[in-house]
């Protein structure tokens, strides 16, 4: 019995992580998702241009899934709030930090992939940067920056917990989130 569309688009999605997170972007191919998911190459296609396609999705999933979830929960936030709850989202889904370093790594070796990650993760900033703008406008902040500094903080944690699991990471979460804290704290002083 053939697969609704969305089920095979999410059967694929499912086997292409898991097959990245173990193998790596490079040393998984079509055929391997294909036979992984229990689909057809035209239901890959149906889906997904290419393989860089695919892959950007199941990024987009991974990367996206913490900070959209920690920003659907709340109204405007601090920023360490808001750090707070992307960091307990990452650690909660412990495959998450394996699977990006792995999509960044083939994302540093395939130029077409590269270049859709970084077209689409543009949005991924402005996004967060709407979630903190009232509490900057509060504190005399630009928005941009502060989101760009809790984006690059949450793929710092992502990147250490993939390389170094044995590292506590509620350390790095608890100082980040003390640091974030102190933000506003002295506006005369900038």
């Amino acid at each position: 019995m053939p697969r609704p569309y969305g089920a095979s688009r999410e059967a694929i999605l499912n086997a292409a992580e898991k097959l990245i997170r173990e193998r790596g972007v490079g040393a998984t191919s079509i055929a391997d998702i294909i036979a992984a998911s229990g689909t057809s190459a035209g239901a890959i296609y149906h889906h997904f241009e290419a393989k860089q396609d695919i892959v950007l999705a199941v990024a987009e999933r991974a990367l996206a899934g913490p900070i959209e979830a920690a920003v659907s929960e709340t109204g405007p936030v601090s920023p360490a709030e808001l750090f707070a709850l992307a960091a307990r989202r990452v650690v909660a889904e412990a495959h998450t930090a394996p699977l990006l370093l792995q999509v960044w790594a083939g994302a540093a070796a395939d130029e077409r992939l590269r270049d859709l990650l970084t077209n689409r993760a543009d949005g991924l900033p402005a996004g967060v940067a709407a979630h903190v703008a009232s509490w900057c406008d509060e504190h005399g902040y630009d928005p941009t920056a502060v989101a760009s500094v809790l984006v690059g903080l949450v793929i710092g944690m992502v990147t250490e917990t993939a390389l170094f699991p044995q590292i506590p990471i509620g350390g790095y979460v608890d100082v980040a989130v003390d640091a974030l804290s102190r933000l506003g704290q002295d506006d005369a002083g900038r």
